[in-house]
């Protein structure tokens, strides 16, 4: 007797998206920039630490660039921050947003993860760095489809239908904040504004300096207020828009 075996498929090919190195150049020089003006204008104690930070920060964008790695063989997604990397899997996604240069994964566990591809500013469209978080988004989404699909297959009696998988789309992750990056964002304006008493005001005989450590100063407490009330904002239950 002769029978139609079903044939084993292929496993999909791992897609990888990776920041140009323009942008490696660019961190490490804002970097350095954020370095020399903790060590002058901020007091040793607090200057010193900032400044670890911020060569961590650029030195790990510089050797380990962002990265988006999508394995439908291995059902991972993983992406990568300079020294921060995020594994997902991709059963474990319910949605994919796409924003204008901004892709936000939401898991059920919790929480959401969200990346630039690659362009995030005026500065970057002028050096001409690429956007990409489209292409990223609908190959995401497709494979968190065929993921979710093969669980509820086996999952799931004969005959019966498969839930709706999630599908990338267009829109704002501000509804979908996870609690610790509305907490990451407050912290970050208490510190901003921390920040703007400890800037060095004295600067005998020499203008310029005290100039630019005013507008610092004046720069750091307006950035901080703006955060701090936005997550006051974000925190607020049942909050709608007027009009």
């Amino acid at each position: 007797m002769r029978h139609n075996l079903p044939m084993p498929m292929p496993n999909p090919a791992v897609q990888r998206w990776r920041s140009p190195a323009v942008l490696r150049i660019k961190s490490v020089v804002f970097a350095g920039a954020g370095v020399a003006v903790a060590l002058v204008f901020f007091p040793p104690w607090f200057a010193i630490p900032v400044a670890a930070v911020l060569a961590a920060w650029g030195l790990g964008l510089a050797v380990r660039a962002a990265t988006v790695v999508l394995d439908p063989g291995a059902g991972t997604l993983v992406l990568r921050m300079g020294l921060i990397t995020r594994r997902v899997r991709l059963t474990d996604i319910t949605a994919v947003l796409v924003d204008s240069t901004k892709v936000s994964i939401a898991r059920s566990g919790g929480g959401e993860i969200s990346l630039y591809a690659w362009r995030k500013s005026a500065l970057d469209g002028w050096l001409r760095v690429p956007s990409v978080p489209g292409d990223i988004g609908h190959a995401v989404a497709g494979a968190v489809a065929l993921a979710k699909d093969g669980q509820s297959r086996d999952a799931q009696p004969q005959g019966e239908r498969p839930a709706a998988e999630p599908s990338a789309r267009a829109g704002t992750s501000a509804r979908s904040r996870s609690a610790l990056a509305t907490a990451l964002l407050g912290g970050t304006g208490f510190v901003a504004l921390a920040s703007a008493f400890l800037v060095r005001l004295s600067w005998p005989d020499n203008p310029v300096m005290t100039v630019l450590s005013v507008l610092l100063a004046l720069a750091l407490g307006v950035a901080g207020l703006f955060y701090v009330v936005f997550t006051l904002w974000l925190a607020l239950p049942n909050k709608s828009m007027a009009g």
